[in-house]
């Protein structure tokens, strides 16, 4: 028998291109220019800084926490009103920290604020 005549079942492989990525393209867009310093230094929105971190002391601090975390929610809201929709890591980050301040800020203000409120009625 011939083995041209018989049809051939294998997968046929592809011919690598020059420069080696076998014909296929990226499926990530190319990185932007990334720096270092990104890690250490957070970016983005302001608000969002001032917010989560004053929310956290807001919950972390009996009562005296209510000072900062109500301060800490109305900046979490302006930051959030002023959403970023990017796909850097500072960008990114500033919407995560926009919200995790107004939760950390809102539980504060809830849970010291009802406590204030039933100290000061009992």
């Amino acid at each position: 028998m011939d083995d041209e005549s018989e049809p051939d079942d294998r997968p046929r492989r592809r011919r690598r291109d020059e420069d080696g990525d076998g014909g296929r393209r990226s499926r990530r867009p190319p990185p932007d220019d990334f720096e270092p310093t990104e890690l250490l230094i957070p970016g983005g929105s302001p608000y969002a800084i001032i917010s989560l971190y004053m929310g956290l002391i807001g919950l972390c601090l009996p009562i005296i926490g209510l000072v900062f975390a109500v301060p800490a929610f109305i900046c979490g809201i302006v930051a959030v009103r002023r959403w970023k929709k990017t796909n850097t890591y500072g960008g990114v980050t500033s919407n995560i920290r926009a919200l995790l301040g107004l939760i950390m800020s809102g539980l504060g203000v809830l849970v010291w604020g009802t406590i204030a409120t039933i100290l000061a009625f009992k």
